[in-house]
This record gives C-alpha cells, structure tokens and sequence, in this order.
C-alpha cells in the first residue's frame, strides 16, 4: 500500500537526519526520530484518503435520498391521478429505480483510485456496491463482492445469507444464523430473526421455527415476530408473513409485495458511524 511506502520513505530520511545530527551512537532515540517520521507522514495521508472516500459515499447516498424523494412525488402523482394500472406503476417505479442504482454504482468508481493507499478503502466501497447489484437483482456480482466487504451491518447480513439460501448452500445455514442471533441482540438483527424463520418455515421445519422464535420473540422487540410465533405455535403457518417488516424485507427480493409500493428506502453500512 503506497500510505506505508510513503511512511517508511518518511522513517528513512528522519532516522538518516537523525544519525547524521549525532544520534548515531544512540540507536533507540534514533528509532524514534524514525517513527515519528513515519507517522508524520502516515496519518495525514490516511485522514486526507479517508476525507476524499467518505465525500465520495456521501455523494453516493446523496444521490439514492434524492432519488427517493422524486419517485415518492411520482408515486403519490400517480395515484392522486389514478392513471394507470398499479402493476404499470410498479414496472415504472422499477425502472427509475435501477436507474439510481446505476447511477451510483457509476460514482463509486471514482472511489478506485484511493484503493492503493487506504487498505480499508476497497472493503468499505465493495459493501456498498454489494448492496447496490443486490438491489438490482444482478446477484453474481453481489456475490462477487461481498466476499471482500464488510459484514457488519444486519441487512448486508441478510443479502449474504438470503444469496446462500438462492443457490441452495443449506447446510451451512443454521451454524451461520446462530453466529449472528442471540436473544441478546435479537432487537438489533430482527432482519435476521425474521430472514431465518422464513427460511425454516419454507423448509417445512415449523417446529425449529417455533423454538427459534420463541427464543427471540421477548428480546426482539418485534410485534411482526411475536406474531408469527403465535401463527406457527396456533397451526395457522399460511399466515406466517414478514411484509411487517416492509421495504427492509421485501429488498431481500425473497418475495415480492402483493401491491405497488412506494419505492424502498436504500439502507447500507456506513463506514463513518
């Protein structure tokens, strides 16, 4: 990486200044005089590389907020008008979609270039276009991604393990679901919670569904969830059904919403939180 190359370039010339200056005798004072070269320069070329990624992202999720205020004036336009059928409005709403989407995988190009000196840099961009391709339903560049991207954020979770359920990776489900959910954090991965139950319930092992939610229901802080703990546990599992959750499911793109909806509100890691 060219921040360390620089820095070591900046450790020479301090600890030669050094030697030369006398210090030659005392090796430890000039290691030091050494370091401090190499942190003078490493830190504010990585501060100067982590302000141009973060103004890059920024624009980034500039451009999808703005993107959804248009199509919600659009969406509400249209229905005020009632023209249109609401399986038109949807295919229209889809289209403009994908175009933001484009859009800003096309700016986070301009992320390239920073790659070689911020080792960081290509994980934090690669979580994004993850998610992005993900939203675009190109899925094998999903994938591709996100084995290079930063796992941390509950939904890019879920597009992983919703991509291994796709392609039908099963056996390895249940140990990486268990990783990520603990009753303990149940509140903060409810994605997860409901991502799982879904699965197990398709899979037709409602009995594992009703164990597994009933570990998580209490902790969770879901009503979506505790309700469907009560369809499975009632034997009313064709009534199991996380559109509760609304646009932060329906993005998994494991099912589709039975009418047009506003467009989904674009959710990603940040790597500035």
């Amino acid at each position: 990486m060219l921040t360390f190359f620089a820095g070591f370039i900046g450790f020479a010339v301090c600890y030669i200044a050094a030697a030369l200056c006398g210090l030659r005798e005392h090796p430890v004072w000039t290691g030091l005089i050494g370091f401090a070269g190499f942190l003078a320069v490493v830190i504010p070329v990585n501060l100067l590389m982590r302000k141009k990624l973060e103004k890059i992202l920024k624009k980034v999720q500039s451009t999808l907020m703005s993107s959804q205020d248009v199509l919600r004036r659009k969406v509400t336009q249209i229905q005020r008008s009632f023209a249109g059928s609401p399986k038109a409005m949807q295919g229209l709403l889809e289209k403009e979609q994908a175009k933001t989407l484009k859009d800003a995988l096309a700016i986070l190009d301009e992320t390239k270039p920073l790659f070689r000196w911020n080792a960081l840099a290509e994980r934090q961009v690669n979580t994004f276009r993850a998610q992005l391709h993900y939203q675009l339903k190109e899925f094998d560049e999903a994938d591709k991604y996100m084995k290079k991207a930063f796992m941390l954020d509950p939904v890019t979770v879920a597009m992983k393990l919703a991509r291994q359920y796709m392609r039908g990776e099963k056996a390895g489900l249940d140990k990486a679901f268990k990783k990520e959910v603990k009753p303990k954090n149940a509140a903060k991965v409810q994605i997860l919670c409901a991502l799982y139950s879904w699965i197990l319930v398709k899979e037709n092992r409602v009995d594992d569904a009703v164990a597994f939610l009933a570990t998580v229901k209490d902790t969770a802080d879901s009503d979506v969830l505790k309700m469907n703990w009560e369809h499975l546990v009632n034997g009313r599992a064709k009534q199991f059904s996380n559109s509760g959750f609304g646009d932060i499911w329906y993005a998994l793109h494991l099912e589709q919403p039975k009418a047009a909806k506003a467009p989904q509100q674009f959710r990603s890691a940040s790597p500035f939180r």
